[in-house]
């Protein structure tokens, strides 16, 4: 059997059906065998960077690994910000990169280059993956390709690159002959006493949950709704929590962080006792002042990643505090074994619903177009089988802020690695996870055009998704932060800066396009996400728009800052 054929046929043993790349000299062996195998099937996109999302997006979908692959070093570093991305938001992705022959590899780290095409991909991705291994001798494919598919799902989920030289992927191997790969014994998670947890609820007026990226499975999902029941508390959500928990749900709050909804971000100021789950507390969640999170709560923090739960000590660093390591599934399923006391939390609820009305992201009485208005108004009444795609930049935090998501539905993101260009591709990879699921993909314009030409795919194959623009003629966030500390010089986000004309893009690849220019449309564009058909939906915007709120100094003091009497006021309304 030829190596090629060996990893087709493992992927498959995994339950791995699609792997998504670009083809060249060197990874053409490993194609063909996907070509010729009848449970795979190879989906080409028009530039890697696209393909690596695509992957990323595949998997945080499907809950389980995502493929991509490249040919050479030009091919295999355009695979790299996916691979960041997988690192940073803990996305399971395994990278198969084609390589020159095993026997032209420099041998001297003196020689830059000796043949056509090298590069050292497993040098240059060892900082942004889990495992990453060259395999030049043929007894070794087993055992790598085993052990890159446990460590990508093992603990805290991640990527792994096998860098496979086409003259290893092309010969022959003897399947019986090969060494297999063992796990080691997995690390104990610590003992989780529960009673101090139900002793903490029992004593707090103002306690919140906050659901982090580490929630994001299947089973964790319904784990927490099952514990919302016994323990009926305020949840908010980072970034990459926002789709754990339905947005109708009796317990939902909103969005937390730099960009979050005001009176979530109110709702974290002023709890008494905050349990995170699986939040790695990044800067742009404990926004600006840090003593002002959660400070005077206690504390009771899960992560999977022990080296999270020691960078971050959010709070006043109350010895009380308790830092676990463990899974947040497995920390829900010690909850959920025990009796709990009836809880009962009404006047909380009922602030947080005050400050809910008082503030909200979005005001449905505008009549001009508005960025938060329309993605709040076309969330409303979509199906259940729907996954979001949110690219980076003002359109992100727009959608974070007012986009409401059903049970069933996904929101993906690029958190940590921050990328522009992700919404698209990875619209590609989730409608080919969920092929029966409402794709959209919504972008900034900015966005759209550094991976623009997978237009190209999804006219190719058909994909339903529904490309939406919001289009305010440059580069929105950096602007903003070129209007408050450059005087107003916006080099490179208005001044050099131009959106390519839309309704000219649409048709060339195929696609159906409409404008929205007036808030009456609103209700139009509902009914076209309801459609079989691929579209760009440009909605026009004036050019200095704002998130609703911005930036502050503190979670609690987001930009336009409140009166003093307002702030007065929140402080009052904890006081029952």
């Amino acid at each position: 059997m030829k190596v090629a054929k060996y990893v087709v046929d493992l992927l498959s043993k995994n339950g791995i059906d699609t792997v998504f790349g670009q083809i060249g000299g060197f990874n053409a062996d490993l194609i063909d065998a996907i070509a010729v195998s009848e449970k795979q099937r190879f989906v080409l996109n028009y530039h890697e960077q696209g393909a690596a999302f695509a992957a990323n997006a595949f998997a945080m979908v499907n809950e389980n690994v995502g493929v991509a692959t490249s040919s050479g070093a030009p091919s295999s570093c355009n695979l790299v910000a996916g691979i960041a991305n997988a690192f940073f938001d803990s996305i399971p992705c395994l990278f198969l990169v084609g390589s020159v022959h095993s026997q032209a590899v420099r041998k001297s780290p003196e020689v830059r280059q000796n043949a056509f095409e090298e590069l050292d991909m497993v040098g240059l991705t060892a900082g942004i993956t889990k495992y990453a291994v060259k395999i030049n001798d043929l007894k070794d494919v087993r055992y790598c390709l085993e052990k890159a598919l446990y460590i990508a799902k093992e603990g805290r989920k991640g990527p792994v690159l096998i860098d496979l030289p086409y003259d290893i992927a092309r010969s022959d191997i003897n399947v019986e002959e090969l060494n297999g790969y063992t796990p080691d014994a997995a690390r104990a998670f610590d003992t989780i006493d529960v009673s101090q947890i139900k002793e903490a609820l029992q004593h707090a007026k103002r306690p919140l949950l906050l659901l982090g990226g580490g929630c994001k499975n299947e089973s964790t999902r319904n784990a927490i709704l099952q514990f919302l029941d016994k323990a009926p508390i305020p949840a908010v959500a980072s970034l990459c929590g926002l789709d754990v928990l339905p947005h109708e749900h009796p317990s939902f709050v909103g969005f937390i962080g730099h960009y979050g909804n005001r009176y979530a971000n109110f709702a974290l100021a002023n709890c008494d006792c905050l349990i995170i789950l699986g939040s790695r507390l990044d800067e742009r969640q404990l926004a600006g002042d840090k003593s002002r999170f959660a400070g005077e709560a206690k504390i009771i923090r899960v992560d999977i990643d022990r080296t999270e739960l020691d960078r971050v000590q959010p709070g006043n660093g109350s010895t009380g505090n308790l830092h676990l390591y463990s899974s947040v599934e497995n920390f829900l399923g010690q909850m959920l074994k025990e009796g709990w006391p009836k809880l009962s939390f009404p006047k909380w609820h009922a602030v947080i619903a005050q400050w809910k009305a008082r503030y909200p992201s979005h005001d449905m009485s505008n009549r001009e177009v508005n960025a938060n208005d329309f993605l709040h108004a076309i969330s409303e009444d979509l199906p259940e089988d729907m996954v979001v795609c949110a690219d980076v930049g003002q359109n992100q935090m727009f959608t974070a802020q007012s986009f409401r998501l059903r049970k069933g539905n996904r929101l993906l993101n690029t958190g940590g690695y921050g990328s522009m260009g992700f919404s698209l591709p990875a619209a590609i990879g989730a409608a080919y996870a969920w092929p029966e699921a409402t794709v959209i993909s919504i972008n900034g314009d900015g966005g759209l055009m550094m991976n623009i030409q997978e237009l190209q795919a999804v006219k190719r194959d058909k994909l339903p998704i529904k490309i939406i623009v919001l289009n305010n003629n440059c580069l929105g966030m950096i602007r903003r932060l070129q209007e408050r500390i450059f005087d107003d010089r916006t080099t490179g986000s208005v001044e050099g800066y131009e959106a390519p004309d839309y309704s000219a893009i649409a048709p060339s690849y195929g696609l159906e396009y409409v404008k929205i220019d007036a808030v009456e449309k609103y209700g139009l564009v509902r009914d076209l996400l309801k459609s079989p058909a691929a579209m760009i939906i440009e909605v026009e915007l004036p050019q200095r728009i704002m998130n609703n709120p911005e930036p502050g100094a503190a979670i609690d003091l987001q930009t336009p800052l409140l009166s003093e009497q307002e702030n007065m006021q929140i402080k009052m309304d904890c006081l029952f």
